[in-house]
């Protein structure tokens, strides 16, 4: 029998002393659960002594932890490379997952083990080269009433799910006496979710709302949500910080009820997994999707301006920040109080609970293309890829390569090699600093993808390094590292196929500018190549090179002052330059002097460098070092364009740890310079702001200043601001130890107190604010830096002094 469909999950079950991958493929025609027991798990091992007597090892037994016998499957012969050099590699199959690393360890007597940490499931995909979402054909026969894999392979076309990918949203609410909520004790009160355009609350109380489903107790309700994901059989599940609190909790208050919380396809328990930094959660046969990692994920590479300059990213900022609206929210801490309150303290709080769950299907909606293509792109599953940083999206999509090229896949590095590569930094960028002060008549160029196109160009990989005796073609960077232009290394080849698919991608694009699953692709395309140079000098990389990252520098270093001093020679001023982009002046000069200049830099440069215009500006602002009296600030200007679009960068406006009266003070003196022109309107602006400071006009919520705590309370020894709000929120009972640890602190400097330390207050406590403090440390700070190009002092802005210059 022949099947076709979407692979939305893989992972291996065991049976009669074997690991057997199992495939959840889904089709137009239904859900398949299939079998693959001719599939092995396996490692690599590089023989001390290639002339190794196979049959030997093979018959070796060994014994596990627990005393168990453990037996090796097969062993094979093969020559692949390491590095570029040619090795005679053992393949050792065994019967079970789990033994791979303990039978690894075992032969270290016989040679050097390889490739004993990579997943099962990873192995798999891998060697059948076949991509999760991706089309596949499976060729299967019924064994014992299960399918079981003959045969699979991807499809040429795409396949497409009539339906997509189904998907459920939810979020529960706890009782919580404790303000903190204890499984083990404070039962869920109620689970809310949507699907479909179906929205619910389950819950064991009675509730005037007609979307309320009411259970006799916690045991009915969790398991009616249990049914509920099972019969609507869903190929998502999607919470937010579901993975760290909403679905463990369940496990816990399910166990308590003595129940199963099998929400999976298959009849078997959740598993919570660790993946790096993040907790996991495997809900076998469906797609576990916390939204919270995503957020998380998405403003770190920059994938949405709208997520980069939120404070928190809690539901309602993240859902304010994608949407522009603003959920119900109610008292967290509160919540039990409010459900043993009134009915119409119950009918708000199912309200609440409703909004979360209808809330985060429009955050998923907006992610989800993104999560897809990413995954697609990577070469993951999409559960495995929601928990992925760009270094592991890379590195799956490198292990792809090395199979695809016969490469044995690098180890991942000791502890030492880690603190030996983190003790060694490679020289960063150069930076051509500004001279502070307004100029007009700007011009930005960029290099296009510099470091990635350095990488294509040189072919730059750990593989090509080349030694002095080596005579054929070679690419010597400007750090003396030779690189070997033939054959092309998989860090190259990888990132010429991103940036030549993100090409066609954004061709189809603007020929279809609405298709969002098109600008999704185009999006992750970058997102990937864009990690390549960061991942080769990641001291956890498995492909880890430091002459090949401080090569990638060294070059993109060398790209950049050619074309200053070009610039400078056609007589043009360089303002600013910071790795891959440079600023001049035209003073003069047309714009196809520019664009004459740009061309001719073009010419000069390897076939896949590019330099490009991004805009021409009428006017742009830089300003000076923190406490120099000359000398620009690096990666701090800002920029109006002749559209009249205002680019900021590095400005408070976009910091968190900066009051919004500061930043938007700041972002409205910028304006004024930038557009208009006029210093006055620029300085009467500050005076404004200050004047409603002194006189208690500014809305707290404008005055809150936000930080991290990156640890625990105890581990501080100083007295900063946010330290002290959190502590003294702890002894008033407004948060808990765990609520405020690695959160970030929202606080206002009150006027309650001698020092700012004793006067900081978490925003939901503080009922005052201090105007000399939001005057002396954040208004006047964030403006004056600007203004003093235009020789306004700082008594000017106060309301004293005399302009010292022009």
């Amino acid at each position: 029998m022949e099947l076709q469909g979407v692979l939305i999950d893989i992972d291996y079950v065991s049976s009669a002393g074997r690991s057997i991958i199992r495939l959840t493929l889904k089709s137009n025609s239904g859900v398949y659960s299939i079998l693959d027991k001719n599939f092995y798990p396996y490692f690599r091992l590089i023989p001390y002594n290639s002339n190794v007597d196979l049959s030997s090892i093979e018959k070796m037994l060994f014994r596990d932890n627990q005393g168990n016998q453990i037996a090796i499957h097969k062993v094979s012969k093969s020559n692949m490379t390491l590095y570029g050099k040619e090795k005679t590699v053992l393949k050792v199959e065994v019967n079970t997952s789990r033994s791979v690393p303990e039978i690894s360890k075992m032969l270290t007597e016989f040679g050097e083990a390889y490739e004993y940490d990579i997943l099962f499931w990873k192995r798999y995909l891998i060697d059948k080269q076949i991509n999760p979402l991706h089309g596949i054909t499976a060729e299967v026969h019924e064994e014992d009433g299960q399918l079981v894999l003959d045969n699979i392979k991807e499809l040429n076309e795409e396949y497409k799910l009539e339906k997509g990918l189904t998907c459920m949203c939810f979020d529960i609410e706890t009782y919580n006496p404790s303000v903190v909520p204890r499984p083990e004790k404070d039962p869920a009160i109620m689970i809310s979710y949507y699907t479909g355009g179906e929205a619910a609350v389950l819950t064991t109380k009675k509730i005037n709302r007609k979307f309320v489903k009411t259970y006799a107790n916690e045991k009915e309700m969790i398991s009616a949500f249990v049914k509920l994901i099972r019969e609507k059989d869903v190929d998502i599940i999607s919470g937010y910080n579901s993975s760290n609190f909403d679905i463990p909790y369940l496990m816990k208050r399910a166990e308590k009820n003595g129940i199963n919380f099998h929400i999976g396809r298959y009849d078997e328990d959740v598993r919570q997994e660790h993946h790096g930094l993040l907790e996991a959660i495997k809900i076998p046969g469906r797609i576990n999707l916390d939204v919270y990692n995503v957020a998380r994920f998405v403003s770190i590479v920059g994938a949405s301006e709208k997520l980069i300059k939120i404070n928190r990213f809690t539901l309602s900022e993240v859902y304010r920040a994608i949407s522009g609206d603003t959920k119900i929210t109610v008292d967290k801490k509160n919540i039990w109080q409010i459900w043993d309150g009134s009915d119409a303290d119950l009918e708000e709080l199912a309200d609440y609970s409703l909004s979360d769950s209808v809330t985060l299907n429009r955050l998923y909606e907006f992610f989800i293309n993104l999560q897809i293509e990413t995954a697609k792109v990577s070469r993951l599953t999409l559960a495995e890829n929601a928990v992925s940083t760009t270094g592991q999206l890379v590195e799956a999509l490198l292990m792809r390569y090395a199979s695809d090229n016969n490469e044995i896949v690098p180890n991942k590095p000791s502890q030492y090699e880690i603190n030996d590569r983190m003790s060694n930094p490679i020289e960063g960028a150069f930076v051509k600093t500004p001279e502070a002060g307004i100029y007009d008549h700007i011009v930005v160029l960029d290099f296009r993808s510099l470091y990635p196109s350095i990488i294509i160009s040189h072919n730059i990989d750990p593989s090509t390094i080349a030694d002095r005796s080596y005579s054929e073609a070679v690419s010597e960077s400007p750090n003396g590292i030779r690189f070997k232009m033939h054959p092309v290394g998989i860090i190259p080849k990888a990132l010429k196929k991103l940036i030549d698919d993100r090409k066609e991608i954004k061709k189809a694009y603007k020929n279809d500018p609405d298709n969002q699953t098109l600008a999704a692709r185009s999006s992750a395309l970058k997102i990937l190549a864009n990690s390549f140079y960061g991942y080769l000098g990641y001291a956890r990389s498995r492909w880890y090179s430091r002459d090949c990252a401080a090569s990638v520098t060294a070059y993109g270093r060398s790209y950049i002052t050619m074309t200053i001093e070009h610039a400078e020679k056609a007589g043009f001023k360089v303002l600013y330059s910071d790795t891959d982009s440079i600023f001049i002046q035209l003073q003069g000069k047309r714009k196809e002097d520019a664009m004459k200049f740009l061309n001719d830099i073009n010419s000069e440069l390897p076939e896949l460098m590019e330099l490009e215009l991004e805009d021409f500006y009428v006017r742009g602002v830089f300003v000076g070092k923190k406490g120099a009296e000359s000398g620009g600030a690096k990666k701090k200007y800002a920029l109006l364009s002749e559209g009249g679009r205002v680019k900021i960068k590095g400005f408070e406006l976009v910091r968190r740890d900066w009051s919004n009266v500061a930043r938007t003070t700041q972002k409205d003196v910028l304006e004024a310079i930038l557009k208009e022109g006029s210093k006055e309107k620029a300085l009467q602006i500050v005076k404004d702001v200050l004047t409603r400071l002194r006189d208690g006009k500014v809305e707290l919520k404008d005055l809150i200043i936000y930080t991290q705590l990156r640890k625990g309370i105890d581990k501080y020894d100083g007295k900063s601001p946010e330290l002290a709000a959190a502590r003294k929120a702890i002894q008033k009972g407004a948060k808990t130890k765990e609520e405020v640890e690695g959160a970030t602190i929202g606080y206002i400097i009150t006027r309650s107190g001698n020092t700012i330390s004793e006067k900081a207050e978490i925003d939901e406590l503080a009922d005052s604010y201090d105007p000399d403090y939001y005057i002396n440390h954040q208004v006047v700070p964030a403006t004056l830096k600007i203004l003093k190009e235009l020789g306004f002092s700082e008594e000017e802005l106060k309301g004293g002094g005399v302009q010292k210059r022009l």
